[in-house]
């Protein structure tokens, strides 16, 4: 799963209960802030099937064909 502009993991973290531990999230955010509240929500969760990235929708920071399902939620910075 990828989250284009993942925020706080919030919806990451969501869906990371539902792949379970085989299946993986990507949250991409573009602001440190944000990338910084995920990491420190993750270590509280201790999720192991999520990872944040730094990156911009226009030029994601991700391999094409690599994850099944795309995201979004409130994205306001377009």
């Amino acid at each position: 799963v990828l989250d284009l502009g993942s925020g706080r993991g919030i919806d990451c973290f969501l869906a990371a209960k539902m792949v379970g531990p085989t299946g993986r999230v990507i949250g991409v955010d573009m602001t440190d802030s944000m990338l910084e509240l995920a990491h420190q929500n993750k270590a509280k969760l201790g999720l192991t099937n999520v990872e944040f990235r730094k990156g911009e929708i226009e030029a994601l920071p991700v391999e094409s064909d690599s994850v099944d399902v795309i995201i979004s939620n409130c994205v306001i910075n377009l």
